[in-house]
């Protein structure tokens, strides 16, 4: 089976583990996009959840699992990164959701 992945290169003389820019960029980003969560998380907590489907942020939240589980079978730091904190974005807004009770499901 093959696959594409972003594994950062290793120099032929050190042996170390060089990024080239490409890679740097993919690992800020991993942390970023999902930080744009945080908004939403935010609002929910704050008791502005009208509008806000719990039903589409579980189904975030298990695809997040689920990409999890991909990166680190597949051993790719961008991958477990994100989604990690995906994880911990869309678990936020869940429970927000619980907590502050679902006027809408949908």
């Amino acid at each position: 089976m093959s696959y594409i992945a972003i594994h950062p290169a290793k120099s032929k003389k050190t042996g170390r583990t060089s990024f080239n820019l490409f890679d740097k960029i993919v690992l800020i980003v991993s942390v970023l996009y999902p930080l744009s969560a945080l908004p939403q998380a935010l609002a929910v907590f704050s008791g502005h959840a009208a509008g806000v489907s719990v039903l589409s942020w579980a189904f975030f939240l298990v695809c997040a699992a689920l990409f999890l589980v991909y990166g680190i079978k597949r051993k790719v730091p961008p991958m477990i990164i994100s989604n990690s904190i995906w994880l911990v974005m869309d678990s936020a807004v869940v429970i927000g959701l619980l907590l502050h009770g679902i006027k809408t499901i949908i």
